[in-house]
């Protein structure tokens, strides 16, 4: 996605740094898209704020590509990701150079289906064309509205567009189904599991 072309130059001055031998380690963290985000629009997370996803449980809908229902999504919540990470500060060997957090590993079906059991209602499921994305097309009755902080009002328009592809392009190519280094790394962590995170979530909500 073109808003990771950063961390994409820093990783290959990584590698170019360590090219002949290991001056520098260093570790990936990937956890894949946080699952608070589908919390949206109420906050579960201090120092993150509530962001849109092609998953919208508040309004009981979402977007997929059209044929690929079964393509992976890694979603891990933020205390996970936070957790993780310290551990890993404190981990006296080596790092891993790709360090993946795999708090849940789903299909976009079953995260619709997951929604669909704790709002009690079907969802309505926009199917977005691959050729049409690629194109840069989203042909759908509605894209992100919510404005990430970091992007002023000038940068965001077409942004919610952009993610919304960006997101679903990238689901299909895999890019999405993270590795689980850290979980191998620290064995006896246990994750918050996807539906009973956003059960306690949504729980009393309108």
């Amino acid at each position: 996605m073109p808003w990771w072309a950063g961390k994409e130059n820093t990783r290959e001055y990584l590698r170019k740094v360590n090219r002949n031998k290991k001056v520098l380690e260093y570790i990936l963290f990937q956890p894949g898209l946080f699952l608070d985000y589908l919390a949206f629009p109420y906050k579960t997370a201090k120092h993150v704020d509530p962001l849109q996803s092609v998953f919208d449980y508040y309004n009981g809908r979402a977007i997929v590509v059209d044929g690929h229902e079964d393509a992976i999504m890694t979603l891990t919540t933020v205390g996970d990701v936070a957790a993780i990470v310290a551990r890993a500060v404190d981990y006296e060997g080596e790092w891993p150079e790709i360090g993946g957090i795999r708090g849940n590993r789903v299909t976009f079906s079953q995260v619709i289906q997951i929604g669909e059991k704790i709002r009690g209602r079907p969802f309505t499921v926009d199917n977005a064309k691959k050729e049409d994305l690629e194109s840069g097309t989203l042909n759908t009755s509605w894209a992100l509205e919510k404005r990430h902080p970091a992007v002023s009002e000038e940068q965001y328009a077409g942004f919610g567009k952009t993610v919304s592809i960006g997101i679903l392009l990238s689901s299909i190519k895999g890019a999405c189904d993270v590795s689980d280094e850290l979980n191998q790394l620290f064995p006896d962590y246990s994750f918050n599991k996807i539906e009973d995170f956003l059960t306690r979530v949504w729980k009393g909500k309108p």
